[in-house]
């Protein structure tokens, strides 16, 4: 029976591209109903505040009602919430995405790069020589 020899290639493991399109195509989604609810929020926003407006109470007048206002409108929570969401949803496949293209750039370099079949030349561990 031949025994074959140890590969001496060099192991960069890759990720499936199916993943990075899932990641790619998770992130389109997440900015396009970043924009959606952001526009939403605005809406909403701009119908409060011109509602209010009309009562006399505006931030450069009376902060103080605007805000509780502000604070006590369900449907500006609502959106506001959606907008949140959204965001980390961008923030959390961005950096994914990013992340792995920074491995693999750094996996590239030859540098990074480790043997597949690497082990330590000195078993030993490094013990410290001034104690």
């Amino acid at each position: 029976m031949p025994v074959s020899a140890p590969r001496t290639g060099l192991t960069v493991p890759s990720v499936p591209r199916r993943y990075v399109q899932y990641l790619q195509s998770r992130l389109l989604e997440a900015e396009a109903g970043l924009t959606a609810m952001t526009e939403k929020y605005e809406r909403t926003k701009a119908r409060f505040d011109r509602c209010y407006a009309r009562r006399g109470i505006t931030p450069e007048a009376d902060i103080v009602n605007y805000i509780n206002a502000k604070a006590m409108n369900p449907e500006l929570k609502f959106w506001y919430a959606k907008v949140e969401h959204f965001q980390r949803e961008v923030a959390a496949y961005g950096a994914a995405l990013t992340g792995l293209d920074a491995a693999r750039r750094m996996l590239d370099d030859d540098g990074y790069r480790v043997h597949e079949y690497s082990r330590p030349r000195n078993s030993r561990r490094a013990v410290s020589r001034a104690s």
